[in-house]
């Protein structure tokens, strides 16, 4: 029996507007409630500005979540991703959020594009810390192959502990490429347990969603934040690619996992987590 999929999403890119991006609390909201009738759980969220520009003004963040929350029920995933210039402290903002259960924790720098996107090792010990104090589980973010070197380390430290949940990011311009041979790699250096998925910036359709799941991916994520290209268009909104990636998922014989579901599959225990304190 092939395994229960959660569908992540990430509704909002950085590209701003024009491209059909929501940005109001409103207009996210409206976005993701959909999104959540279509079969996805966790939500990934950044702190942003009407304008689509990463913030550490949280008024917009917090009320796209209450608005979501007041109507569904769903798991927020608070991003720390933020900006290089902005703080430590400011870009764990989004965790203090009272329904915060997942933070996604970027392990390590790597070039983005002609920048440099910094995750400092003393910043990131302090950004495990900021979710300890909010009992608020991370998200292992990989971008490339020494990053999951250095998650592991982070375990062996005990600042993180098994089993924990991995995000295998593809696609960024100098971060790893999509290759499943790449993926098999990963994979067989994770710890027993570890619950892992991925997020396939650019991605063109589903193809490469499916393969991971056929290689036991626990979680896929879609999203105008990773890609708006359904294949043969354009997705119009968040909802029509959940909605796509449930259909293809479900046609190849895998079951979409309830929001319940998911908190049990990715160690989620009564609104906290289970990472060292």
């Amino acid at each position: 029996m092939k395994q229960k999929i959660i569908l992540s999403l990430a509704p909002t890119s950085g590209a701003g507007p024009g491209n059909g991006n929501p940005l109001t609390p409103e207009a996210i909201a409206r976005d993701v409630i959909a999104s959540v009738n279509q079969g996805a759980t966790v939500v990934h969220l950044h702190a942003r500005s009407e304008r689509g520009i990463l913030t550490s003004d949280l008024a917009m963040f917090n009320r796209s979540v209450s608005l979501v929350k007041a109507s569904r029920d769903f798991i927020l995933e608070a991003s720390t991703g933020g900006l290089s210039s902005m703080s430590p402290d400011e870009r764990a903002l989004p965790v203090s959020n009272p329904h915060a259960e997942l933070g996604s924790l970027n392990i390590g720098s790597l070039n983005f594009g002609d920048s440099v996107y910094s995750n400092s090792l003393p910043d990131v010990r302090h950004w495990i810390q900021c979710m300890v104090k909010a009992a608020v589980k991370p998200s292992l973010e990989v971008f490339d192959t020494g990053h999951l070197m250095t998650a592991l380390d982070l375990l062996q430290q005990g600042l993180v502990q098994a089993p924990c949940n991995f995000s295998f990011i593809f696609g960024v311009q100098w971060g790893m490429p999509w290759d499943p041979e790449l993926l098999q790699w990963l994979v067989r250096r994770l710890p027993e347990g570890s619950r892992w998925g991925v997020i396939l910036v650019g991605s063109s359709g589903f193809a490469s969603h499916l393969r991971a799941a056929s290689l036991g991916a626990s979680f896929l994520r879609v999203g105008f934040e990773d890609s708006r290209d359904l294949g043969d268009r354009l997705a119009g909104n968040n909802a029509s690619l959940v909605s796509a990636l449930r259909e293809e998922l479900e046609e190849n014989g895998y079951t979409i996992a309830r929001v319940d579901q998911a908190r049990d599959i990715l160690g989620i225990v009564n609104g906290g987590c289970d990472i060292s304190r």
